[in-house]
């Protein structure tokens, strides 16, 4: 019989980091954004709890990977790949009409991955 716990380990701790970056992709994707608070910075962050959310998920996935160089510096690799996801997202948005590519998005961005993957033990 197959060995089943890669599969299951992706569908448990990677499958989510996919659709949650598939989410930020979509709502990136749009013209205008319906929902903004009105608060000081509130677009930024929006963008630190959205990256906080996803460098969180990284992190959960590689400190769970069978890789043990992954798992060995999970919070590298996190906030890394969360920050240049926020980048990729940045230049994205250059091709929507209505958006605008903002530096301090992308640094709100890198300040949650950072934030997020503080949640996991060592």
């Amino acid at each position: 019989m197959p060995d089943k716990s890669g599969y299951i380990r992706f569908l448990k701790f990677w499958l989510p980091v996919y659709l949650y970056a598939g989410l930020i992709f979509i709502y990136s994707a749009q013209s205008s954004v319906a929902f903004v608070p009105e608060i000081l910075y509130g677009d930024k962050l929006l963008h630190f709890v959205e990256y906080a959310i996803l460098g969180y998920l990284i992190a959960r996935a590689a400190k769970n990977s069978s890789s043990l160089q992954l798992r060995a510096h999970f919070r590298i690799f996190a906030v890394s790949l969360a920050s240049l996801y926020g980048l990729s997202d940045e230049f994205h948005q250059y091709f929507v009409p209505g958006r605008e590519v903002e530096i301090l998005d992308a640094l709100a961005d890198a300040a949650g991955a950072v934030f997020g993957q503080m949640f996991l033990r060592a």
